[in-house]
């Protein structure tokens, strides 16, 4: 009984840092799920099916973002304007799904900031407040 006490304890100590690293890179699984759920969520509110969308995922970026929001973001690119990348992020501490103003153009991986096809008429910076 003790050794096997001893074995599942060496494995917890080797599964930390593994676990500990995936947070790192991937983000919280758990708010990512979360964060997925909450975002379709809004979307289907808007009006939108899945038959507009040509890709959708979440995203964990690289750079600081808007404190007010969680780190993961929700990514979406629509068929009738494929090279525009929207994203969305929900504001911490139950917040609502907000459309950030910035959004990527996938040819040249700029933000752009100006009105386009799917713009919402609330939108929030995520550049602000880092």
């Amino acid at each position: 009984m003790k050794k096997l006490l001893l074995i599942i304890a060496g494995l917890l100590i080797l599964a930390t840092p593994v676990f500990f690293l995936y947070v790192l890179n991937n983000g919280n699984p758990i708010i990512n799920k979360w964060i997925t759920h909450e975002v379709k969520k809004h979307l289907d509110g808007t009006d939108y099916d899945e038959s507009d969308f040509q890709e959708h995922s979440y995203s964990i970026p690289k750079m600081d973002i808007n404190h007010d929001f969680y780190h993961t973001h929700y990514y979406v690119i629509f068929k009738d304007e494929p090279n525009i990348i929207y994203y969305y992020g929900k504001k911490k501490w139950f917040g609502d799904v907000v459309q950030f103003c910035e959004k990527e153009d996938a040819s040249t991986y700029e933000f752009v900031t100006g009105n386009t096809e799917h713009s919402e008429e609330v939108c929030v910076s995520m550049l602000d407040n880092r």
